[in-house]
């Protein structure tokens, strides 16, 4: 007989692995929190387009149509999912929030507070942009102004004619920078900590996604100095604007912090340009002021935050020490397997069909409880 799998979350990658252990005979059933599949792209910005190329991004066996572009735009790739769950009549009960994932005699123990499920194993794939990191700063309790984290902006053009302090500038914080001023915010501040590396999504018309595929079997080093050569050649020296060459290079930066590139869509033409500016950290708040490091103050009418996110597993499987100091999986135990939560610079959703590849055979080879497989 064939072993039972569950898999939590319906987005891309839990679909991954559902049309993986199909293809091996296995008909797994997937616990999705939202009405639909895809939840997590639901909740993002009107004007998020992915920063891979189209035929990249798609599902083993469906490709993405040709009329969504080479850069899909967030409904487009909603209703490609829905296209592909549709298609693989996969069995999926939505509105199903798992809260605790437990060791059983005959394998898992999945509990949904209304609902215990069981499951020879347990496929993880809730996202690795799952809960929104704020910060907290001194003052915060009796700052006037709204504070929200750029998870919450479902349109840029709510904040046309608004002075706008936005802090981080990661990928999310330089994506929204640009939509931001191109949506016509009065005043935007972008306060940085530490400088990201920016690169462009194409150079002269070319997209440079395929390029980070070919860099993959270089080491390291040279994997950063030729990504450095590029942001320079492409922004040119950013100094000036706020924005220092960051310590570290970028294939560095995501191995050590999970951290990846930003990806330019409009930032630095706007940096350049005026119409944004950066600024220091935020030290505290005082009353309607931002206090930056250096003394500064700034009024703003909002304050966005885009300082991340955290995967939200350790409710899920923090007590079976599965997770590194990041809130990542790292620890192999028999049944129980993530993916989608190893960061690459050349984006995830390219990963997740070789992910459920190897997970779907590593269940079908050793079916009374293969090692985790962490992706």
């Amino acid at each position: 007989m064939s072993p039972t799998v569950t898999i939590i979350g319906a987005g891309p990658a839990g679909l991954a692995a559902a049309d993986a252990l199909r293809r091996r005979g296995i008909d797994p059933l997937l616990l999705e929190r939202g009405e639909s599949v895809g939840t997590s792209w639901r909740h993002r910005h009107e004007d998020l387009r992915l920063n891979t190329i189209r035929w990249t991004s798609g599902l083993p066996g469906l490709r993405i149509p040709r009329r969504s572009g080479r850069w899909v735009g967030r409904d487009d790739y909603i209703a490609y999912l829905e296209r592909f769950a549709r298609r693989a009549r996969l069995r999926i009960h939505h509105g199903v929030e798992v809260l605790r994932i437990d060791g059983a005699p005959d394998g898992w123990r999945i509990d949904t507070g209304s609902r215990t499920y069981r499951s020879q194993h347990v496929i993880v794939a809730t996202g690795h942009e799952r809960i929104p990191k704020v910060p907290h700063w001194p003052g915060q309790e009796d700052f006037r102004p709204p504070i929200r984290h750029v998870a919450t902006v479902r349109r840029a053009a709510d904040f046309a004619g608004r002075r706008v302090l936005l802090v981080g500038a990661g990928n999310s914080g330089v994506e929204i920078a640009g939509h931001l001023v191109d949506a016509g915010v009065e005043r935007l501040w972008v306060s940085v900590r530490t400088p990201p590396t920016i690169l462009p999504r194409q150079l002269h018309g070319i997209p440079l996604h395929p390029l980070t595929l070919a860099l993959r079997p270089l080491p390291e080093r040279l994997r950063d100095r030729i990504a450095r050569a590029v942001a320079r050649h492409a922004s040119g020296d950013l100094s000036p604007y706020g924005l220092p060459t960051p310590a570290q290079g970028p294939y560095e930066r995501m191995r050590t912090s999970g951290v990846t590139v930003a990806v330019d869509q409009g930032f630095v033409a706007h940096l350049t340009a005026g119409r944004l500016t950066v600024v220091e950290a935020i030290d505290r708040l005082d009353r309607s002021d931002a206090v930056l490091r250096d003394g500064t103050r700034l009024q703003p009418d909002v304050i966005l935050t885009a300082t991340g996110y955290d995967p939200g597993l350790t409710g899920l499987v923090g007590h079976l020490d599965a997770l590194d100091a990041h809130g990542r999986p790292h620890r192999s135990m028999p049944g129980l397997h993530f993916i989608g939560y190893r960061p690459a610079l050349e984006g995830n959703l390219r990963q997740h069909p070789a992910e459920a590849r190897r997970i779907a055979r590593a269940i079908t080879r050793r079916p009374t409880g293969p090692r985790i497989a962490v992706s």
